[in-house]
């Protein structure tokens, strides 16, 4: 069984994380703050909120409306990191590492606890972690991440089996919710580090057209 605060915890460091780096893309762009608060809190809570509708239950910020507050304080307190935003890339890519983590875990939990498969689970936790960042990336006129060549969906993807697995394996609830963040922040901040990417498909264009 896995503590509340535990889960409140994780909840309070994943909005934090994913509000900072919505932030820093904001500044970046050259976003006024009122941007900055509301790419923010979108990061934040958009994968969550598509996984809630696609598994159709109520949407897990509008009866706590602490996620909103928390995640608008911290864009709003990203600020002044964000006006340098162009200097300080590593940190957004950090900051979203972190947030990818404990939401993929967090994410694919959720789905399990209500009685999905566990094929089900897995795309819940990918949603959770990633759909947040698309958007942002979307409103903030840049490639979505998933879309570039960076391990991003395919670190999130192998959080979501691991914990799945461990769930089906019988493994002590809090070691695989623990084993699950651990595994996506070190692939993630591994592939940030060494510059990992996936390879590319490359078709030739038809000359004859």
């Amino acid at each position: 069984m896995i503590h509340l605060h535990l889960l409140m915890a994780l909840q309070f460091i994943g909005i934090a994380a994913f509000a900072a780096s919505g932030a820093l893309v904001a500044g970046e762009r050259q976003m006024d703050w009122f941007g900055v608060m509301v790419l923010g809190i979108i990061v934040a809570v958009g994968g969550g909120t598509l996984r809630d509708l696609l598994l159709d239950v109520p949407v897990f910020w509008i009866g706590q409306s602490w996620y909103i507050a928390v995640a608008a304080a911290t864009a709003l307190a990203t600020i002044p990191l964000a006006r340098w935003a162009q200097k300080v890339r590593r940190p957004v890519a950090i900051a979203d590492a972190v947030g990818l983590a404990v939401f993929v875990a967090l994410g694919t939990r959720k789905a399990l606890e209500i009685g999905t498969s566990g094929f089900v689970a897995v795309i819940m936790g990918v949603v959770t972690g990633i759909v947040g960042g698309i958007i942002r990336d979307v409103l903030a006129n840049r490639t979505p991440i998933i879309l570039k060549r960076e391990v991003y969906a395919l670190a999130a993807l192998t959080g979501a089996v691991l914990y799945v697995a461990a769930d089906h394996y019988g493994v002590n609830p809090v070691l695989g919710l623990w084993g699950t963040i651990a595994a996506v922040l070190i692939i993630r901040l591994l592939a940030i580090l060494y510059d990992w990417s996936i390879p590319t498909l490359k078709v030739e264009p038809d000359d004859d057209r």
